[in-house]
């Protein structure tokens, strides 16, 4: 009962109109096996419940089991889901408001390598001249787009590399419990804090 208070308090006090455009979660390998799918679900309804529209969430584990299970536990969910995988993309979800985007095994390393590789045949071909490499140029040619506003880590104390370039100053939160102990209360916690922090963008 008393849980159930402290949650609704916490998310009364989350600013709607300050929300974070893009949430990132970093988890362990192996969390999103077992009773660590559920909590996948649950992320995904708290997400939509405070009325985020854009989730990520990476896992560094691309087993093709995994996939299979994650596309077929989704599959009616109410959002748009990718999932990332180092062969390609799969599409799954209801369809709705919220995006989501899975990336299994897919670390910002082998993304940063593969867009410079890409740029470098462009120049090697002549529709790109070196001088014209810019940020924005690197930026058009990485898998993910988006520029989290937070990147939470679950249960853990060192961040992986996954979006090292979009994340360079996105606001970082550690949860004090690990991905299969996490609650939405954690989850609250950690967008108030976002909500409560002055962004410096690197400055």
């Amino acid at each position: 009962m008393i849980y159930r208070l402290y949650e609704h308090l916490l998310q009364a006090r989350i600013a709607k109109n300050n929300l974070p455009g893009c949430v990132a979660v970093v988890l362990s390998c192996g969390d999103l096996f077992d009773d660590g799918l559920v909590r996948l679900s649950e992320l995904l309804e708290w997400s939509r419940s405070i009325g985020l529209t854009s989730l990520m969430l990476y896992v560094n584990d691309d087993a093709p089991r995994l996939q299979r299970m994650i596309a077929s536990l989704l599959a009616a969910s109410p959002a748009q889901i990718s999932l990332h995988t180092r062969e390609g993309v799969l599409q799954t979800g209801s369809g709705g408001p919220l995006k989501v985007v899975i990336s299994l095994g897919y670390g910002g390393k082998r993304e940063v390598a593969e867009a410079f590789r890409g740029l470098l045949r462009d120049v090697e071909t002549g529709l790109l001249y070196p001088e014209q490499i810019d940020e924005k140029t690197i930026e058009s040619r990485l898998r993910f787009p988006q520029k989290p506003d937070l990147v939470i880590r679950a249960g853990g104390k060192r961040l992986s590399d996954f979006m090292i370039w979009q994340a360079a100053y996105s606001e970082l939160y550690f949860t004090d419990v690990n991905w299969l102990e996490m609650r939405k209360i954690d989850f609250l916690r950690a967008i108030r804090d976002c909500q409560r922090r002055e962004r410096r963008f690197g400055r």
